[in-house]
């Protein structure tokens, strides 16, 4: 941090610790009626709900400074409380309109209650009667985790700039996956906020390693991605739920999870070491989602600008469900507001934050999903004042401030995870976002290859190879390119020329094990099924969990007549993804072809409860019985 701006700095981030404790006072009234009449008692009124509402994070354990186990505690805060309660800055919540599910502002009347009881001298009551104390789990907020995962040691001087920094994780799992919830515990006050995305390629690892830290540095998360479309974090106050059914999202084994942390010093030297807690369930998901992005890309802020208004704007190509929305800006940012024009013109308000508080950043869930059709427009306009008179600007006087990543820098941004119909509607909404960047940044290697990859998997290869081209004669170094390049070759059916492209990629990088394994799959599309064979068992040892491999390798094995290790290999994708039709169907054959019927009829009947519709799994089935 500039020297300049280190001291304001530090009083805004204070902000949070300093009223921590009113985020109980208001909690423990966000479920009051009106006292009964007469005098309100710790007892009576409001022991049950510090319970509920405060002790959950106010306790043992927690990163709260203080806990709220009982009277004393809340009485000796009382004044702090009382404070906070008439400045409205606690409870840690931020949108001033929107349904969201945990809201936790007050009504009037509660905290005119709230206030009364103090200013009666927080009387007790009768202790006899206070209701128990709750009990929790040790340390995780719904119970004790189905997996933990720990990062990397990332140490934090005493002073100087923020970091971000990536930690890459491996999770151990051996079949898929369907997480219902995660928990993000950083276990150090110089953890701002963490993000947490999931990358399946291998390629964090490879960045990882080439930073001599922890992780790797930036805001950049490299491949890593928001899982199925879904906001995963941690923020001060954050509460942990799990995904209604049908909503949770799939982890892959040999996937990483990578935990940015946003990393502020905090005075003195700190050494952060994060766990994520994951909790699983049988549910798979039944919802397809997408993480709309908008984002202002002009913000400029002159010293002394009090109310600078920054927009973006985004046209639907399809319909969607909002099921929640995360905003984003820094300390300059005072007002928020989002909302949807319909093509009739009526217009949707999606929420508006009063006073945005960077240190108590969250996503925000709508108790029922917003509908919006095909054309509405989703626009934002953010306000940001970068004058002396803003009590959060960390710098001091002020100064020029644009977009950027440090925190003394700004950004304006709005993630909204939406369903759509199907996954036909996941790549128009996708194309369109990336095209609209494109007319706005120019060129951009990875947004080209984004539609490299959307115009290919929508079968418009012409396009598609049009698209890597170009990026390959800009950049005629970038492997990610030439990946793209032979998969757009591959799907034209262009097979030579797509096995040479394969092969340059393992040449320059031979840890790429995905060219590999499509190397493999040209063979066998031209049944050449040992030299398929052959590359399938050099990137098995990179890849042992990896479905699609174990299932491809059993095809070439069957067709090569292997049945044992087909059998093999059918059996170990199918348990690693217990969801592959394809591999249940075709283990059913193997079997009924080794003569194992009752062991056929199971697997084929697997298949059939998972596509119902397919009339295979039911032919032989009935070859089975004759």
């Amino acid at each position: 941090m500039e020297p300049a701006s280190e001291a304001a700095a530090t009083r805004a981030r204070s902000c949070r610790a300093r009223y921590c404790g009113a985020f109980a006072a208001l909690a423990l009234a966000s479920a009051c009626g009106e006292a009964a009449q007469g005098e309100p008692t710790f007892a009576g009124d409001v022991a049950g709900i510090v319970y509920t509402s405060c002790t959950p994070c106010h306790r043992t354990g927690e990163r709260t400074p203080f806990t709220l186990l009982g009277y004393d505690d809340v009485y000796k805060r009382r004044d702090k409380i009382a404070d906070a309660v008439r400045s409205r800055l606690m409870p840690p919540w931020l949108p001033s309109h929107g349904d969201f599910a945990d809201d936790r502002r007050l009504s009037e009347k509660q905290s005119a209650l709230l206030l009364r009881w103090i200013e009666a001298g927080a009387p007790r009551g009768d202790a006899a009667s206070e209701p128990k104390r709750p009990e929790f789990p040790a340390g995780w907020q719904l119970r004790e985790p189905d997996l933990v995962v720990t990062g990397q040691e990332v140490v934090v001087p005493e002073s100087g700039p923020d970091q971000f920094r990536n930690l890459v994780i491996p999770v151990a799992i051996t079949a898929q996956k369907f997480v219902a919830a995660i928990e993000v515990r950083p276990g150090n006050p110089a953890v701002h906020h963490a993000v947490v995305a999931v990358d399946a390629t291998g390629r964090c690892r490879q960045l990882d390693a080439r930073d001599a830290e922890a992780g790797f540095a930036g805001m950049s998360m490299g491949n890593a991605k928001p899982p199925d479309g879904c906001f995963l974090g941690w923020t001060p106050g954050k509460r942990v739920h799990e995904s209604a059914p049908g909503m949770a999202w799939r982890l892959a084994p040999g996937s990483d999870l990578v935990l940015q942390l946003h990393l502020a010093p905090t005075g003195r030297r700190e050494t952060v070491r994060p766990q994520i807690g994951l909790y699983f369930t049988d549910v798979p998901p039944a919802v397809i989602t997408y993480p709309l992005c908008l984002s202002a890309k002009d913000i400029d802020l002159p010293p002394g600008a009090s109310d600078v208004v920054v927009r973006d704007a985004f046209v639907l190509p399809v319909p969607v469900e909002v099921h929640s929305v995360y905003p984003h800006a820094h300390y300059l940012c005072r007002r928020m507001e989002a909302w949807a024009t319909l093509p009739g013109g009526e217009r949707r308000e999606l929420f508006s934050i009063e006073r945005w508080d960077f240190d108590w950043q969250d996503d925000y869930r709508y108790r029922k999903p917003m509908p919006l059709p095909a054309g509405a427009r989703v626009e934002f306009a953010y306000h940001y004042d970068n004058s002396a008179g803003n009590p959060a600007n960390p710098s001091s006087p002020p100064r020029h401030v644009r977009l950027g990543d440090r925190s003394i820098d700004e950004m304006g941004n709005l993630t909204l995870q939406v369903t759509v119909q199907n996954v036909e509607a996941r790549r128009a909404i996708g194309e369109a976002g990336v095209r609209r960047e494109l007319q706005r940044v120019g060129f951009d290697a990875a947004l080209m290859l984004e539609l490299t990859t959307l115009l290919r998997e929508s079968g418009r290869h012409d396009e598609a190879l049009a698209t890597v081209t170009a990026v390959r004669e800009r950049e005629p170094e970038n492997v990610d390119a030439l990946l793209e390049q032979g998969h757009c070759l591959a799907g034209a059916g262009r097979i030579d020329e797509a096995g040479r492209a394969y092969e340059d990629c393992l040449r320059r990088d031979p840890a790429l094990n995905v060219a590999r394994m499509q190397r493999a799959m040209l063979w066998l599309r031209q049944e050449r099924y040992a030299e398929a064979i052959a590359v399938f068992d050099q990137a098995l040892p990179l890849s042992p969990d990896f479905a699609p491999l174990h299932y491809n390798l059993a095809q070439a094995c069957m067709g090569a007549g292997k049945l044992d290790r087909a059998e093999h290999h059918y059996r170990r994708a199918v348990a690693i993804d217990p969801a592959l039709f394809p591999g249940w169907f075709h283990l059913g054959r193997v079997l009924a072809a080794a003569g194992r019927t009752a062991d056929a009829r199971e697997a084929l009947l697997r298949a059939q409860a998972l596509r119902p519709e397919d009339p295979r799994p039911q032919e032989v089935l009935r070859q089975l019985g004759r």
